[in-house]
């Protein structure tokens, strides 16, 4: 059995920043160059398509960095209210 660890590709960096949804907002936990997770009150459907922006203070000092991103949701896990979210970018813009 292979664990989610041994499918990742791509280093994951723990950032705690907004995350701007369509119809809402969420915190991130976690984020790749090809991935994101993220908690949000927000229902989404597995496999289908999110488009969602986040904000980067830390790249440039002094300006930040907004990436607008289009991905496929992965998976959902209910965490009481709100719901995690395991998101794979397929394309983003730097702003």
């Amino acid at each position: 059995m292979t664990s989610i660890q041994e499918k990742r590709h791509a280093e994951r960096f723990m950032i705690e920043t907004p995350v701007m949804l369509e119809n809402g907002t969420g915190m991130s936990r976690d984020i790749s160059e090809s991935g994101i997770y993220f908690m949000t009150d927000q229902s989404l459907t597995p496999g289908g398509i999110v488009r969602f922006s986040v904000k980067l203070d830390h790249l440039r000092p002094g300006k930040a960095v907004r990436l607008d991103c289009q991905g496929q949701v992965l998976r959902i896990e209910p965490a009481g209210e709100r719901f995690g979210v395991a998101a794979k970018i397929n394309d983003f813009w730097v702003n």
